[in-house]
């Protein structure tokens, strides 16, 4: 690639994409005769500590393939428009923030199934493993004599638990499966297994959970929970907010929400486990947020990178 070409291609991504918007390096298609060129753009996020000396940081999220810049013949240009570059850097961000709330569930889901309201709005699952643990079996006879809607309801969890290894549907009804007789072996009391077997259904079918039962009721508890872990994600530290600090990002992100309905949630957090608390701050608890880079540094694509 001549140097002609990269300022050329440089100096009309700038003049129109803007500052955020940057290049990849160039190379020759032989098809098309042209020189073609990524745009991306490692987007800066200012991150906050409000411990004293209440710092505050620079990250980028490095965020790829949000369009192309063809350079031909004559010098003529042919790109992704300006409209849906935006568009792309929109939609990536936002598959972050969703990729981010993924982490924070498959590594707090043991915190989230110990909420009273995680419990409440799974109360099906609970009545189906106890009735597994005093008798091995549902019967298809149990399940026609309760009324249609809650028979339905109920079959509908019980699929989604046989999807899981939790329970294995037999001539008579459905029985526990394999993963069922794991867990049970593996805890104590049956609130204890309970929580496992919740934890583990969160894990793996949250947005089943949101999309297909319209269970709504565990979103506030994950949202302000990511409010928290996904800058400190993206900072890759542990940070130190006050309760304010974390209503208001909560405000920017998902719009807003009684301060009252929120400080009762930021406190079932930390009742879980969930975040820290001490003094006038709230941090990560060391263990889950390990876990959280961990799964973080397993995404290629859409991740922060150091400033």
């Amino acid at each position: 690639m001549t140097m002609n070409v990269a300022q050329e291609i440089r100096k009309y991504v700038f003049q129109n994409y803007g500052n955020l918007i940057s290049v990849g390096e160039a190379r020759f298609d032989d098809k098309t005769k042209t020189w073609v060129a990524e745009l991306q753009s490692d987007y800066p996020r200012i991150i906050h500590d409000d411990r004293p000396p209440s710092e505050k940081m620079l990250k980028f999220l490095s965020l790829r393939r949000l369009g192309t810049v063809r350079l031909g013949e004559n010098h003529a240009f042919e790109a992704t428009s300006r409209e849906e570059c935006v568009q792309n850097l929109s939609s990536f961000l936002k598959m972050w923030q969703e990729r981010a709330e993924r982490i924070i569930v498959r590594a707090s889901s043991d915190n989230l199934a110990r909420i009273n309201e995680a419990q409440w709005v799974l109360a099906k699952v609970g009545m189906i493993i106890s009735n597994l643990s005093q008798k091995q079996v549902i019967l298809e006879s149990e399940l026609e004599s309760r009324p249609d809607s809650e028979s339905e309801k109920i079959r509908r969890y019980l699929k989604l638990l046989e999807g899981l290894d939790l329970v294995r549907r037999i001539d008579e009804g459905y029985t526990y499966g394999n993963l069922f007789a794991e867990l049970r072996s593996q805890t104590g009391g049956f609130q204890e297994f309970k929580v496992a077997v919740l934890s583990h259904l969160i894990r793996e079918r949250y947005s089943a959970l949101k999309e297909l039962f319209g269970i709504s009721q565990l979103e506030p508890f994950v949202h302000v929970d990511s409010c928290y872990y996904t800058p400190a994600l993206e900072a890759e530290r542990i940070l130190y907010w006050t309760q304010d600090s974390i209503i208001d990002y909560y405000s920017e992100l998902y719009g807003r929400k009684s301060p009252l309905r929120l400080r009762y949630i930021i406190g079932e957090l930390v009742e879980v486990g969930a975040l820290k608390h001490e003094d006038k701050y709230y941090f990560a608890d060391e263990k889950l947020f390990s876990q959280m880079l961990d799964m973080k540094s397993e995404m290629v694509d859409i991740a922060p990178v150091r400033a």
